[in-house]
């Protein structure tokens, strides 16, 4: 344990006026990925389907082979990130190419020219989302690993979660909100879709350039004199013997899945069941995020006083809740009862992710007290190659689904006619999958044991 303490010492408290740079850049990043993750996420399917013309199931095969292609590419990512030597530290020179990639493969997907051939916009589509896939990869593994490095003390780590969950907010209203208004205004064509991610694009490399800048003096570890060569399998094992680490991975594995088929199916939900305009999206999240937003406060105190791990399943237990009142809405709904799904799935949503991150946090750093290595990288890669594959799964089934009961793909950009049992399977992806996923969640976590004890340095190894 001889490099612990002076590897702890690397990562001490920085002065006050540079652990508020630190706090906004960790912001920023959130913003940034969340901002590009989530126009793509709401939107990306539906654009394929109703303005190229690719039929449900194969756009939601195309995303899942995207989605495990990047996941495959997170533990490379958080491994290089761990033994990189650069003048900039270890970290920064991922976050700047993620945010220059992941701009350029929103262009890509909703600029799609028409190439006259259906197999040929499938293959453009593909690289369009593999390149923002590995931009999304680049901003995310590296910005959670900093977060982690930033500061020993875990009550700081949770002041940084808050503040990558408000990023996350700021990013998720950026992301939802402005497309709709945009397509709202100009239409659903070709054009009103480009001039929608080019704004987003210049969002994200906007935010992706501040934040590095503020990051730039943030505490950092040092990489391992003799690091091990990669290896997926081996770093895969690493990450599951770590017992509290397997559980939430697990947990998050079913968090993903449920919230991944809802997100993507309210964009369906809104124009084929509730039939509103598209601003009904901008509104809708607009909601949801001053919900996560005012939420923050409430719940880092909560889970202070019930513990993480309470918040956490009453957080999942909440937006399982919502989603399910769903199967009560139809046409000519009240916005009222819009808004105020969208406020507490907002409440629901900064619980999951204040919880989830914040316990993480802690179960990797219950690897470094356990085995004196820096390896936040690794665990960053796992986490999200796990969130990768159950999204992947999530969207093969959905559109798998939907193609199953009937579901019409058009190149119109538009709604066309849709049968009866199409649209009872959009209104069974948005509802009753988030909620059974909840459930599931509820139940894996629930056998979550780590103490704050247990985080302490010379704390004996063994499991939790």
């Amino acid at each position: 344990m001889a490099d612990t303490a002076r590897m702890d010492a690397i990562a001490s408290a920085p002065p006050r006026a540079n652990r508020w740079a630190i706090r906004l850049g960790s912001a920023l990043i959130p913003v940034a990925h969340a901002t590009g993750q989530n126009i793509v996420t709401v939107l990306g399917l539906r654009f394929m389907t109703d303005s190229l013309a690719i039929s449900a199931g194969t756009a939601g095969l195309i995303f899942a082979l995207v989605k495990i292609y990047d996941g495959v590419l997170d533990p490379a990512v958080g491994a290089l990130s761990d033994r990189v030597r650069t003048p900039w530290g270890r970290r920064l020179p991922f976050l700047l190419a993620g945010g220059v990639a992941m701009p350029l493969g929103i262009l890509m997907l909703f600029g799609a020219p028409d190439m006259g051939s259906v197999l040929l916009a499938q293959l453009f589509v593909t690289l369009a989302l593999i390149i923002h896939a590995s931009g999304y990869t680049l901003l995310t593994i590296p910005g959670f690993a900093m977060v982690v490095e930033s500061s020993p003390d875990p009550h700081e780590r949770t002041r940084l979660m808050g503040w990558r969950v408000y990023g996350n907010a700021a990013g998720l209203l950026i992301g939802t909100t402005v497309p709709g208004l945009i397509l709202a205004r100009m239409g659903p064509g070709r054009h009103a879709h480009l001039v929608m991610a080019s704004a987003i694009g210049a969002v994200v490399l906007l935010a992706t350039v501040l934040a590095v800048r503020l990051l730039a003096r943030a505490p950092r570890t040092a990489p391992p004199e003799h690091p091990r060569p990669f290896n997926l399998v081996a770093q895969s094992r690493l990450a599951w013997l770590n017992r509290p680490f397997r559980i939430l991975a697990i947990t998050h594995v079913f968090l993903l899945f449920g919230t991944a088929i809802g997100s993507a199916a309210l964009a369906y939900f809104s124009r084929y069941v509730l039939r509103a305009p598209d601003n009904w999206l901008s509104g809708y999240f607009l909601f949801s995020t001053i919900g996560m937003v005012g939420s923050i406060p409430g719940w880092v105190v909560f889970s202070r006083v019930i513990g993480k791990k309470s918040g956490y399943i009453i957080a999942m237990a909440l937006f399982g809740l919502v989603n399910l009142t769903w199967l009560l809405a139809g046409p000519g709904e009240l916005a009222a009862f819009s808004n105020l799904r969208g406020f507490l799935s907002g409440v629901a949503g900064g619980g999951t992710i204040l919880c989830a991150y914040a316990m993480l946090s802690d179960a990797v750093r219950y690897d470094f007290v356990c085995s004196g290595e820096r390896r936040e990288g690794v665990f960053a890669g796992f986490t999200t190659l796990l969130d990768k594959l159950s999204s992947a799964a999530a969207l093969a089934a959905m559109g798998a689904f939907l193609s199953a009961m009937g579901y019409v793909s058009s190149s119109m950009g538009g709604p066309i006619a849709q049968s009866v049992q199409a649209i009872h399977a959009v209104a069974i992806c948005v509802a009753v999958v988030p909620a059974v996923s909840m459930l599931a969640g509820i139940m894996t976590v629930s056998r979550y044991q780590l103490q704050p004890d247990d985080l302490i340095e010379n704390a004996l190894p063994g499991e939790a």
